[in-house]
């Protein structure tokens, strides 16, 4: 079919052809694209979290983390994903995230640059090379970079369709006529937008542009109008990953549109210097002309042309990035109340990164286990001696344990198992387990130490000092190693661990002497003896439970028995 578009010239143009090459051309670009983007991801690993995890307040250090990210798995969208992961978190300031964001949109002109070349000739053979490393590489690493260079191969395939179907183009009057018609920038930028918010793709928008270029279709300051209004259109990708997130995400979704708006807004009256710069900086074909001459120059000017227009847009906010984050911040304010029962953490855009999302759900069981535990430690005071109310708002506590506990689970069950390793399986299943006993702690506390505390005001069941003394004891030491393996879990702290499992022989001890304590209540000259004994027992019965759960989260930290 190819070859068919190629010997129509001057007549009609087999417009059905040309539409079915550039519709196939451009879905083998996007799928080689997403290869690109799924094997680097997938090489990178963990890596892409510790490096964001860890950058620092200065905004130079963002930026280049957001270039090295960006650059890496060749998407700014999946940047954008972490970094909205990452401050939904809490695990980057506003101001730290502008920076990453900035530099994400420079990291994107790396793509341009590799595919401004004649790479073309080489996709055949990138293809059969990068399959057969997913069949034959026994190391996951090679498997993953064998899908990244078939990704590439695709991509640059889909690139030689799309010149072929175009290249009937060459020599339509029609169509010349129509872009040698001067018009402006205005046209071209709304042109790369509108085509970007639909493809979801600004590389793929930047690749079409270089393939035109290529054919000698698009004269260098059309491309460079449409590439900046590609970076538009990015904005429309951007917005959508923050669908149904916080308004933390909302924050960081602003950022790069506004960002692009005003960046590109302030490049649109600088077009003609960049065509200049980037015609001085590129390779020339002197002994060409015409048609040709622009065939040969335009891919390579259009490519440099674009990062010297996405540099430009950095330098100029990089001395802003304070303010840029300050401005997006009074757009949308933050309620006070905004975090909640709902889960602070979670956060559904990670989901394919399993690294990223078991870190998030780990802080977010953290998060639940604070909730149980402040409520574990209201339970002797208001079993003892609270009144019906307050006993009552204790119970209501569980229903925000419960909120949290499903979506947890809810999150944990969604986690993309496929690239799970082993060590994140086990992580994986133990914080299932964590969440699931937390929430019977939970239940203890509503369905057991609630009802105690109401029969005792129901049977006026009075309250010795040396019951609260003793009960209190036992208690506080409960409270004391639930929360200390909590803090082995979070912390994966065997030895921490460890001291809540051998720490069985001083909870007996404290058993014996509350059971010893209730035995003699039986036999003395008390009202409400009986009752008193056997709400008593009770107690004691279900604050030893809080220990077995205490030891069951601890051993799910490893090499902790």
């Amino acid at each position: 079919m190819i070859d068919e578009l190629t010997t129509v010239s001057g007549g009609d143009l087999p417009t059905g052809l040309m539409l079915m090459g550039f519709a196939g051309g451009l879905a083998l670009f996007l799928h080689g694209m997403n290869g690109v983007t799924s094997g680097l991801k997938g090489l990178a690993g963990t890596s892409l979290s510790t490096v964001l995890g860890r950058v620092s307040g200065n905004r130079f250090t963002g930026v280049a983390t957001g270039m090295l990210v960006t650059a890496t798995i060749q998407s700014s969208t999946v940047t954008m994903v972490l970094v909205i992961g990452f401050l939904s978190a809490g695990l980057l300031t506003l101001g730290q995230s502008v920076g990453v964001i900035i530099g994400a949109n420079v990291g994107t002109t790396i793509t341009a640059q590799i595919i401004a070349f004649d790479v073309v000739r080489y996709a055949l053979a990138m293809i059969a090379g990068g399959v057969l490393a997913e069949f034959v590489g026994r190391r996951e690493q090679i498997r993953q970079l064998g899908t990244a260079v078939a990704g590439l191969g695709i991509l640059f395939l889909g690139m030689g369709v799309m010149q072929g179907a175009m290249a009937p183009l060459q020599d339509y009057e029609p169509f010349l006529a129509l872009m040698s018609v001067e018009r402006g920038p205005l046209p071209g930028v709304l042109i790369g937008a509108g085509f970007t918010a639909l493809i979801q793709s600004s590389s793929a928008t930047i690749g079409i542009i270089i393939v035109m270029a290529s054919q000698g279709l698009v004269p260098l300051e059309t491309g460079i109008a449409i590439a900046l209004g590609a970076s538009l259109g990015t904005a429309v990708t951007t917005m959508l990953a923050t669908i149904g997130r916080p308004p933390v995400a909302l924050r960081a979704g602003l950022v790069p549109v506004s960002f692009n708006v005003i960046g590109v807004t302030l490049m649109l009256f600088l077009i003609d210097p960049i065509a200049q710069l980037s015609t001085t900086i590129s390779p020339s074909a002197e002994q060409l002309d015409g048609q040709q001459r622009l065939a040969a120059e335009a891919p390579r000017q259009i490519a440099n042309a674009y990062t010297i227009a996405k540099t430009g847009m950095l330098l100029l906010f990089l001395p802003f990035t304070r303010q840029l984050a300050a401005l997006v911040e009074r757009l949308v304010p933050l309620r006070s109340s905004e975090l909640g029962a709902e889960p602070k953490y979670l956060d559904e855009g990670v989901l394919n990164a399993p690294s990223i999302a078991l870190d998030l759900a780990r802080k977010e069981v953290g998060r639940l286990g604070q909730r149980v535990l402040d409520q574990v430690e209201r339970v002797m005071p208001t079993v003892l001696t609270g009144d019906t109310a307050a006993l009552t708002a204790l119970g209501d506590a569980d229903d925000d344990i419960d909120h949290l506990h499903a979506a947890i689970l809810a999150y944990l069950r969604r986690i993309d198992d496929d690239p799970l390793t082993e060590a994140q399986g086990d992580e994986l299943l133990a914080l299932m387990e964590v969440t699931s006993y937390l929430e019977l702690v939970g239940d203890i506390v509503k369905h057991e130490f609630v009802r105690i505390g109401l029969r005792r005001i129901e049977e006026g069941v009075p309250v010795s000092d040396e019951t609260m003394t003793g009960v209190g004891d036992f208690h506080a030491k409960m409270v004391s190693l639930l929360r200390d393996a909590l803090s082995a879990f979070g912390e994966e702290d065997p030895a921490l661990a460890r001291s809540v499992l051998d720490a069985k022989p001083e909870v007996n001890e404290l058993l014996s002497a509350a059971a010893q304590h209730h035995a003699t209540r039986i036999t003395a000259d008390a009202p409400q003896r009986v009752a008193a004994y056997s709400r008593g027992q009770e107690t004691i019965e279900h604050l030893r439970r809080l220990y077995t759960f205490a030891k069951r989260i601890a051993r799910t930290v490893p090499d902790a028995e």
